[in-house]
């Protein structure tokens, strides 16, 4: 049986292994925490629950698939719950937003509190939608590095597109032209923050990412987002995988342009396939500095960070939803200083996610 070494249990790296293992591979996954998960994981104190990393759950079927491929049924595993408000809004005027995750509630909401035209709302959603028709496959599940990523039918229906897709422009000018009141564009400019980007910017074909969110819908796992990486270490223990915490590995070694083992200190593992679930920027430097790295690839500008406090609240909050943003005024000048100036403003942009408004016992 050919052997395989995953690098890190991050969500990506335990998908990676229950692939490999369904592929017939003997997996090991190396993960130098004392804990399972990477980003994805839950902190405990005082009788609160919170979930470390990532808040909000779109695109199950990808989370589902997995237990496909391995012939299981994602039911005996992991269920979560579509959520009906996707977020709640809030400015320093006093306005606030309600929005559902149905993109035409959503519509007749914004036109109750910013008079916007259904149709331009509607119409942001359906573009959305074509834009992940056309270029979704190529941008989500594609290497945009390969060359040979680019000669396939699917591309091709992606160049043709290229007009309609917004390349040409920031995903706030888009949003300026697509609708008229500045409070639902700074909502729609928000979208650019899903992936560290900046919408004064980032191009407009990142106006997929309402599709993900509102045409597919937002969700929340019934026992709390630490329930994805929980039922996937589940499904790939069944599957024969091997978790191995505490083992911060140093080196992948090498034989010609063939990856054959990974070492943690002095001691040797050996594999047919290694996969590294760590950055790639890390990856090339730590794991592999003998090796010719893409020195392109490595020096393009990284995505910004966020300062996450995890805070257990003496009260409740009727107002407030499981998601939650209090905008900034100066939406332009908060991102001019983060990526031109690296620095905070006085007036940040917050996001509030509260668990306990979906699973009653992450709070006591």
């Amino acid at each position: 049986m050919k052997r395989a070494i995953v690098i890190g249990s991050g969500i990506a790296g335990i998908a990676s292994a229950v692939r490999l293992s369904v592929k017939g591979f003997d997996v090991k996954v190396f993960e130098k925490n004392i804990y399972l998960g990477g980003k994805l994981s839950e902190v405990k104190q005082e009788g609160f629950r919170f979930d470390a990393g990532p808040s909000l759950f779109t695109m199950p079927h990808f989370v589902d698939e997995l237990f496909q491929l391995a012939g299981k049924n994602p039911n005996n595993y992991f269920r979560y719950k579509k959520q009906v408000t996707a977020c709640h809004y809030f400015w320093n005027d006093g306005t606030r937003f309600n929005a559902p995750s149905d993109p035409k509630e959503f519509a007749e909401e914004a036109k109750k509190i910013f008079n916007e035209s259904e149709n331009n709302v509607i119409n942001k959603f359906e573009k959305a939608a074509f834009i992940n028709d056309k270029i979704g496959e190529l941008f989500l599940e594609q290497s945009l590095h390969k060359p040979i990523n680019f000669l396939n039918l699917a591309t091709i229906k992606g160049i043709l597109s290229i007009p309609k897709l917004d390349i040409n422009k920031t995903l706030h000018a888009s949003n300026e032209r697509d609708l008229d009141h500045p409070k639902l564009v700074q909502i729609f400019d928000r979208y650019a923050t899903y992936n560290g980007s900046n919408p004064y910017q980032t191009p407009g074909i990142m106006g997929v990412i309402p599709h993900f969110e509102h045409n597919i819908g937002a969700y929340f796992p019934e026992k709390g987002m630490v329930s994805i990486t929980e039922s996937l270490v589940l499904l790939a223990e069944d599957l024969g995988v091997k978790f191995y915490l505490g083992y911060e590995i140093t080196e992948v070694v090498t034989k010609g342009n063939q990856a054959v083992g990974v070492k943690c200190g002095e001691e040797f593992f050996d594999a047919d396939a290694v996969v590294s679930n760590m950055d790639v920027y890390f990856t090339y430097r730590k794991l592999l500095p003998k090796w010719n790295a893409p020195e392109k690839i490595l020096k393009r500008e990284r995505s910004s960070s966020a300062l996450i406090f995890y805070w257990g609240i003496a009260g409740e909050f009727d107002q407030l939803d499981l998601h939650n943003i209090f905008f900034t005024d100066e939406y332009k000048k908060e991102f001019d200083a983060i990526f031109n100036h690296s620095n905070e403003v006085e007036d940040p942009t917050i996001y509030i996610h509260i668990s306990s408004k979906a699973k009653k016992d992450d709070a006591p």
